[in-house]
């Protein structure tokens, strides 16, 4: 596998139980201050600054190198942001709480394995954090950022290598976790998120299973992945642990469905073909292809939003034979399949978030990897964005 390739498929102690009892007596010891609450202390200058941040349709902020996927905490108002600046396997890794209208940084949690995804049960408010090169999970608490401990699920080979974790999708409803593996075979590890025990382990998925999408009504899980086989997408019944169903495509092809996203009432599924540099719209009563979108160079993450009927797609803009270039955000009409909107945003655009009222998206965008990109400065950060969908 090519490095870029390994780099798309980033994000991501002891096996420890989790149970919702230690989560929630933990939160009952600590008070949660308002997040991006005025202080007393703050002059009219400075509430008319912060004001200005909120207000404005589109807002970058600068933050720290090594930013890797971001996601929306609801019940306290805040958005959490995965970050591994160095990936010595010494290192630790870090999640930055982020006042979602003016982005700054209201907290520092150090983890102590590299972070990558993300995974929020705004139930139990447990925040499951994929450590994607030690194959494990680090789980935090989101109300108060203590770190309650690491499940491991991939083991050591003779070399001291781990299967990767990538994705880290959460069925609320049945406190499960969803994880996958992007190696050649195709693993999913299904986690009991009450005890933190593992319940099931799927093998052979499909090569570099990266993506996933969880149908909570029909109680599917759609995995997609990569291969020249035809299989792009194994439905999962996770009660079981057992792959139902494959959508099969006969182009011959090799396709890499990085990531998926489900438009569950449409009954429909968004993959980004990091192969093709474009979205495919899957029927999931069937898995008939209803349309392929082209997007751009470099795709990576597809995020729907149902209260707007549109997909968000990110494209980094490089590949091997296009190292220079710089990504954008597309908007696409879950109607009509067209685009609506093209959003540049240099450099590399990564991974996606919706607030709770769907109106706002999340970006983290990374610097040039290299000093070879055209846009490559010394000591430059990666930046979170926020984009007014309205």
């Amino acid at each position: 596998m090519s490095e870029l390739k390994k780099r798309l498929l980033l994000p991501n102690l002891t096996r420890v139980a989790l149970s919702l009892a230690v989560v929630s007596a933990l939160a009952a010891c600590q008070t949660n201050p308002a997040v991006g609450s005025q202080t007393a202390d703050q002059g009219p200058q400075t509430v008319r600054a912060v004001d200005a941040l909120q207000q404005a349709a589109q807002l970058r902020q600068s933050l720290v190198p090594g930013l890797y996927e971001v996601t929306y905490d609801e019940a306290r108002g805040a958005l959490f942001v995965a970050a591994t600046p160095d990936f010595d396997p010494k290192s630790a890794g870090f999640l930055y709480r982020l006042d979602p209208g003016t982005l700054q940084i209201l907290q520092t949690i150090e983890v102590p394995r590299r972070t990558f995804a993300l995974g929020l049960n705004s139930k139990t408010g447990a925040l499951y954090v994929g450590n994607t090169m030690e194959g494990s999970l680090t789980v935090v608490d989101s109300r108060n950022g203590a770190v309650l401990g690491v499940i491991q699920l991939a083991q050591a080979d003779a070399e001291g290598n781990y299967d990767h974790t990538r994705k880290v999708i959460i069925d609320e409803q049945h406190n499960r976790v969803f994880v996958t593996s992007p190696n050649q075979r195709g693993t999913v590890w299904i986690i009991d998120g009450a005890t933190g025990q593992l319940t099931h382990t799927l093998d052979n998925v499909g090569k570099w299973a990266a993506g996933a999408a969880y149908d909570a009504e029909r109680n599917r899980l759609y995995v997609s992945h990569g291969g020249d086989t035809g299989e792009v997408v194994a439905v999962i019944n996770p009660d079981k642990g057992e792959i139902v169903e494959r959508f099969i495509l006969s182009d011959g092809k090799e396709h890499f469905l990085i990531n998926s996203a489900l438009d569950a009432q449409g009954q429909r599924l968004f993959s980004a073909d990091g192969n093709a540099d474009g979205l495919l719209v899957f029927n999931t009563t069937n898995g008939e292809l209803l349309r392929t979108i082209p997007i751009g160079v470099g795709v990576l993450d597809v995020l729907y939003n149902p209260t707007r009927n549109e997909i968000y797609v990110s494209n980094r803009g490089t590949s091997r034979s296009k190292p220079e270039g710089t990504g954008q955000v597309t908007v696409v009409d879950g109607a009509t399949y067209a685009v609506k909107r093209v959003i540049d945003l240099p450099v590399h655009p990564n991974s996606l978030a919706l607030s709770p009222d769907q109106q706002t998206l999340f970006v983290t965008v990374k610097a040039p990897h290299g000093d070879k990109h055209p846009a490559a400065r010394k000591g430059s950060v990666d930046s979170v964005v926020r984009i007014s969908l309205q």
